[in-house]
């Protein structure tokens, strides 16, 4: 019943802390080259990659039941992206610029539907010959939104509630390769437990701190080979997260070891949990 539970908020509300946590604040932006944009009202920033302002504007239109039937991308006064939205339950669009160079500017479109859940997210380039948007990104599951934004490094917020863990935060980088966004690793160091986010108990400052109480004897792996076993009760902490043809991996180091422990198990049991208070925890 629970394992049942978890697959109905797993496909209904995968992003709905991270979303609230990353979207509304500015703070988390590069201000020099990420930028908010506004419904329905026009953003001066170079698309064109002429070094010149252009002036974006992006609109949307209701139906009777206040889902959005269709978005509308215009540059410079001219129609550039066009989306039928109907059958799709969006609420709300969010949109952001990032200037990667002179010739690398970038556009993300977000919707939104029930409970916070990213329905589309698509990143565009402008075409200054077809005076269209194209999509250069072919993003996962866990993708969020765009943070920051160099010369030769696009940075994307990631988010996901493996059953195992609750939710995670973390940051991949791309480059932009042959007109596509290319991640430079599937492995990163920046991945951030935040369900002791909103508690105060003694187990909020360990998940602060990354770290995990073993609720049974867990073993862990480098590859196929064991590298560890832990016994019920002991602390491990987060160091690393990987992507693999989506499946996750977690690294966790005990004493001086670390090893690797498979997440997202459509096979997980509740009622074994992996680590103590973690399952009274996830949303949904």
């Amino acid at each position: 019943m629970k394992n049942a539970i978890f697959k109905l908020f797993k496909v209904t509300f995968p992003f709905a802390l991270s979303f609230m946590m990353c979207l509304p604040f500015s703070m988390t932006l590069n201000a020099a080259s990420v930028k908010n944009i506004p419904v329905k009202k026009i953003l001066s920033a170079d698309i064109t990659g002429d070094g010149k302002a252009d002036k974006i504007l992006i609109t949307t239109s209701m139906d009777k039941d206040c889902f959005i039937k269709k978005l509308k991308v215009k540059v410079n006064n001219k129609v550039a992206f066009t989306k039928n939205c109907t059958n799709d339950n969006i609420h709300s669009f969010t949109a952001r610029y990032a200037k990667m160079s002179n010739k690398n500017e970038l556009l993300q479109l977000m919707g939104i539907g029930d409970n916070d859940y990213i329905v589309f997210n698509q990143i565009y380039k402008y075409n200054n010959k077809s005076k269209k948007l194209y999509s250069v990104s072919k993003l996962d599951y866990t993708a969020c939104e765009i943070v920051s934004a160099k010369k030769n490094l696009l940075t994307l917020r990631h988010g996901d509630q493996p059953a195992e863990t609750g939710w995670l935060n973390w940051k991949m980088n791309y480059k932009f390769r042959n007109n596509k966004l290319v991640l430079t690793s599937t492995t990163t160091s920046t991945v951030k437990s935040i369900i002791g986010n909103y508690h105060n108990d003694s187990y909020s400052k360990l998940f602060r701190k990354n770290i995990f109480v073993t609720a049974k004897k867990l073993h862990f792996y480098n590859g196929s080979k064991l590298a560890f076993t832990v016994p019920k009760g002991k602390q491990v902490t987060l160091k690393k997260l990987t992507l693999s043809k989506n499946t996750m991996y977690l690294q966790f180091q005990y004493g001086k070891k670390t090893g690797w422990l498979r997440v997202n198990n459509k096979d997980y049991n509740y009622e074994s949990p992996y680590f103590k208070v973690v399952s009274r925890r996830l949303a949904g």
